[in-house]
């Protein structure tokens, strides 16, 4: 909420009495916070969440697009479905290639040849995320290695940016700041070996605001989804990575209200062009969480200068994807 202050001077017969109002206006704000365009940049779905009922969780809170994939354990699985639901919603799906769980250490040739198929095929947006760095979750697989990991630098990855980078969209590459010192070098020549590609990174990686920072300052074709912040850890398995990572999320409890952090509000403020909101609704637990979802990042958004609330929100997404939300 914003205030503002008029001020009327009413002139009288031998004094002016200056009678000043204050008015409480909202600029972009409603009952439940900000009231403007969402633009939902990364969530992924397969038949477990229930297709048609997520998709009318968020046309009931309200999201104008939404950038979907499907969540594929064998390559080109649920990618039917998922066509037929663009077909069918076409104000709002903007579809993006299917995530593929099972690369082993570097990308197949399969995999390779199926996407940039069918990116041409079925006019993907972008390509779903590539699980390069994941820790492993409580809630999901597990590996000796305590980890999902695919070399940036492998063959196979680099024949696909190389051809991938002629379609002229972005890919989510997921990448988890648990081990820095092994991954940042690597990382960062690559985005810099490939300055034409626009590379989004899920989460803001689970990162501390330096890390964040520093990638965001030093790599102008590298974006950030603000997914998962709203909320306070994220269940890693191992205890060591989960000590690397920064899970204490956007907000801090002051007073009984959940507020920004004075260091994440300023760094929002400092990347505004390069961050998308998302839910990155995945499994059915989080989809069942989708409105609530939506009305804390709506409480969020206005505790920043609208401009800046209104680029996360939905325009940067815009800009990315190519598409707008009116």
């Amino acid at each position: 909420m914003t205030l503002q202050y008029f001020c009327y001077i009413f002139p009288m017969k031998t004094l002016l009495t200056t009678l000043c109002l204050t008015s409480a206006v909202f600029f972009g704000s409603g009952a439940h916070g900000y009231d403007g365009p969402i633009f939902d940049a990364m969530a992924q779905i397969d038949k477990k969440s229930g297709f048609k009922k997520s998709i009318s969780r968020v046309r009931n809170s309200g999201v104008a697009k939404i950038a979907l994939f499907a969540r594929s354990k064998k390559l080109g699985e649920y990618e039917t479905e998922l066509i037929k639901l663009r077909e069918d919603n076409k104000d709002l799906i903007i579809l993006g290639a299917p995530k593929y769980f099972f690369h082993k250490s570097d990308i197949g040739q399969d995999f390779i040849t199926r996407t940039l198929k069918n990116i041409s095929k079925y006019n993907y947006a972008f390509v779903g995320e590539i699980l390069y760095t994941h820790a492993d979750k409580k809630h999901g697989r597990q590996h000796n290695s305590g980890e999902v990991y695919i070399n940036p630098h492998g063959k196979g990855n680099l024949k696909f940016l190389e051809k991938v980078s002629k379609k002229n969209i972005p890919i989510m590459t997921h990448w988890e700041f648990y081990n820095w010192k092994r991954d940042w070098v690597k990382f960062s020549k690559l985005y810099t070996e490939h300055p034409s590609t626009q590379f989004i990174i899920p989460h803001m990686g689970f990162g501390s605001v330096d890390q964040v920072d520093e990638i965001l300052t030093r790599h102008p074709n590298v974006y950030m989804t603000v997914s998962k912040k709203e909320k306070r850890g994220t269940a890693v398995s191992d205890a060591q990575k989960s000590s690397s990572l920064d899970l204490k999320g956007f907000l801090k409890k002051r007073e009984g209200k959940l507020l920004l952090r004075d260091s994440w509000k300023k760094l929002l403020i400092k990347h505004q062009d390069k961050l998308m909101f998302a839910t990155d609704a995945h499994k059915k637990f989080r989809w069942k969480k989708y409105s609530k979802i939506i009305a804390k990042w709506r409480d969020i958004f206005d505790q920043l200068p609208l401009g800046v609330a209104e680029k996360i929100a939905y325009t940067n997404a815009e800009r990315i994807y190519g598409v707008k939300v009116k």
